[in-house]
C-alpha cells in the first residue's frame, strides 16, 4: 500500500507535469488562479478592512471557506477549502507537513495560488519533482511567528522554517514578500495567519 506521503508526491508530480506542459519561451501570463475561477477583486460590499490585497474576492462572505469559518479552523485545514490553492495544498501533503502545520501556533504561511506554479521555469519545475526539494520549498513558505501587514510595510526580512530569508516591503498598495505580491493576506485561522501570494517562494540554492 502506498503511503499518504508517496501518494502526495505522485499527485504534485502530476500537477507539475501539467504546469510543465504549459511552459514555453514566451513570458508567463499575469497570475490568475487555475483549478478554480479566477481570483476576483474584492467586492465593495465585502468587508475587507481586516485584510490586505486586491484579490480577496475568492473568499465567500459566509459558510465554508469564509473568513469567519477560517478563524475556527487550523491553518492547513482552512487552506484546503479553496480550489485556487490546491497545488500548494498537495505540496504540503507530499512534504508530510500537514499535521505539523496544524499543530503549530502563531505562525505565518505564505500560500502560492495555483497559477504561480505555471510561472516557474522548466528547471524550477524539475527541481520540485524531487520530494526533498519540494519539502524544502514548502518550509520556505513558513515563518514561525506572526507576520503582520505593518511589519511587511516597514520592510526588513524574516527567517523561514527552511532557514532562508524572505524580504518584506510595500510598493504603493502592493505588499511584497520577496518577489511575490500579496493577493489576499492577514487571514486569521485558529493557529496561524495566511497570506495568498502570486509567486512560489523558492529557497536560495
Amino acid at each position: 500500500m502506498r503511503s499518504h506521503a508517496s501518494f502526495g508526491v505522485a499527485l504534485i508530480a502530476g500537477l507539475l507535469t501539467a504546469a510543465l506542459v504549459g511552459c514555453g519561451t514566451s513570458p508567463p501570463a499575469p497570475a490568475k488562479a487555475t483549478g478554480g475561477p479566477p481570483l476576483p477583486l474584492a467586492s465593495p460590499t465585502r468587508p475587507t478592512t481586516a485584510h490586505i490585497g486586491a484579490g480577496c474576492g475568492f473568499v465567500p462572505v459566509h459558510g465554508i471557506g469564509s473568513f469567519d469559518a477560517m478563524t475556527k479552523q487550523r491553518a492547513f485545514t482552512a487552506a484546503t477549502r479553496h480550489r485556487q490553492l490546491s497545488m500548494f495544498n498537495s505540496a504540503i501533503r507530499a512534504a508530510a507537513l500537514s499535521v505539523e502545520l496544524n499543530r503549530m501556533r502563531s505562525f505565518t504561511l505564505f500560500i502560492p495560488v495555483n497559477s504561480a506554479f505555471a510561472s516557474l521555469s522548466r528547471t524550477e519545475l524539475n527541481f520540485l519533482r524531487n520530494p526533498a526539494n519540494l519539502a524544502k520549498v514548502v518550509r520556505h513558505q513558513v515563518v514561525l511567528h506572526t507576520v503582520t501587514p505593518g511589519q511587511i510595510a516597514r520592510g526588513g526580512s524574516v527567517t523561514t522554517l527552511s532557514g532562508g530569508k524572505l524580504a518584506l516591503g510595500r510598493r504603493g498598495r502592493a505588499y511584497r514578500i520577496s518577489r511575490a505580491t500579496v493577493l489576499c493576506g492577514d487571514i486569521k485561522t485558529a493557529n496561524g495567519t495566511l497570506y495568498v501570494i502570486d509567486k512560489v517562494l523558492l529557497p536560495p540554492k
